[in-house]
């Protein structure tokens, strides 16, 4: 019963099984022939946007003045975590 449904598709001339053989060869061929044009292009491409970011003019940075500081002093702003309206951390049960 399982080799009634399950039958094998091959041909069983000889000269048949060689020319299914040949052509999925080709078939296999084509197919990556295609794969490497398909990688070319995306390599010429993102070469291409590459060339194309670099050569797109830009206006030069201009470094900005920095505040004279006192030593050990850091600037920044801050605001209030603890005050009446932050919830208290409960410890976490020690397993």
């Amino acid at each position: 019963m399982f080799h009634a449904r399950f039958r094998s598709i091959r041909p069983r001339h000889p000269l048949a099984r060689l020319l299914l053989g040949l052509v999925g060869v080709v078939v296999a061929l084509i197919l990556v022939a295609v794969g490497v044009f398909a990688a070319a292009a995306l390599a010429i491409g993102g070469a291409l946007l590459l060339l194309a970011r670099s050569l797109r003019t830009r206006a030069p940075a201009t470094p900005r003045a920095r505040p004279a500081t006192v030593a050990g002093v850091i600037e920044g702003e801050f605001s209030v975590v603890d005050g009446p309206g932050t919830p208290v951390r409960m410890k976490s049960p020690q397993f």
